[in-house]
């Protein structure tokens, strides 16, 4: 679905190509190794980054079906006539992607019954909605439009609770055999300067790390990269036996951020075995099973 591939460009790719103070862009936010901004004291096409940061407003609802389909969850408020003529104003409080936990609230000029198409993210596997309270018992498909028609009124609230459990995303092609983590929609990254022993062992280089995917801590929050940033814990290890002068520089407390960290060097990582964590399949590329609501 174009949304699942909107949202994961705009909170990944989209906001790790602009410096945290503003002034600089990147062409390139690379996955792997430091990453550069444009080297002078402006950048080069910024017209086509104000476009798309001033465009967003516009992919968050869209009038569809004779009613509203709502594409991106982000705090918002809008105003649309649909296409019977109806009035609508529509408002959202959420702080996704941090968080699944969506509330719509409707105001139509008048009682009416129209759809409201609620967007299913591939990657949720769970997902309950309720209406004013009530729980939907109809099957959801992630990667689809929910239809939900209803005679609605002023007031009316539309909850959803979107699940955002870890997953280890298999890598593909030069990337074969790795594992990238990722929460929802947001893809997470290490900076090195994240690695608790990364000083006192005197490592200067972004070798290949392998991480224990059961050792996995967080979310919490991390407000030193961006406002209500995320961060998580785990385990790692460098490869190589002896290169160390000590077993504790080999084994290492990674703490990974958001993509959107402009210190962030590498997004691939090798798996430890034994481990009770199954790698999956990119849902953007692979279509996920059904779920219930």
């Amino acid at each position: 679905m174009y949304g699942d591939i909107m949202e994961r460009a705009i909170y990944n790719a989209l906001f790790a190509a602009q410096s945290p103070d503003g002034r600089y862009l990147r062409y390139h936010t690379s996955v792997e190794g430091r990453r550069v901004y444009f080297d002078r004291d402006t950048y080069c096409c910024p017209g086509n980054f104000r476009r798309i940061i001033a465009e967003l407003p516009e992919m968050i609802y869209y009038k569809a079906d004779k009613g509203i389909a709502i594409n991106l969850y982000t705090t918002s408020q809008a105003e649309l006539t649909l296409s019977s003529g109806l009035t609508l104003k529509i408002s959202q409080e959420t702080e996704y992607p941090a968080s699944g936990k969506v509330l719509l609230r409707l105001e139509p000029a008048q009682a009416a019954t129209f759809p409201v198409l609620l967007r299913i993210p591939r990657w949720c596997r769970e997902i309950k909605i309720s209406v004013n309270g009530t729980p939907i018992k109809e099957t959801i498909t992630p990667g689809t439009f929910f239809n939900l028609t209803r005679n609605f009124k002023q007031g009316d609230e539309i909850h959803l609770e979107m699940t955002m459990d870890w997953r280890f995303v298999k890598g593909r092609k030069v990337n074969e055999g790795l594992v990238a983590l990722m929460r929802g929609p947001s893809l997470f990254c290490l900076a090195l300067n994240r690695i608790r022993q990364w000083q006192q062992c005197g490592l200067n280089d972004a070798s290949p790390m392998s991480i224990k995917p059961d050792t996995l801590k967080g979310p919490y929050t991390d407000n030193s990269y961006r406002p209500g940033g995320l961060i998580s814990e785990i385990e790692g290890l460098r490869p190589g036996e002896g290169e160390y002068p000590a077993w504790g520089c080999r084994e290492m407390i990674m703490q990974l951020t958001e993509y959107v960290d402009p210190a962030g060097e590498m997004v691939y990582f090798k798996l430890l075995e034994p481990t009770n964590v199954k790698p999956v399949d990119d849902e953007l590329i692979f279509k996920p099973s059904k779920t219930g609501g």
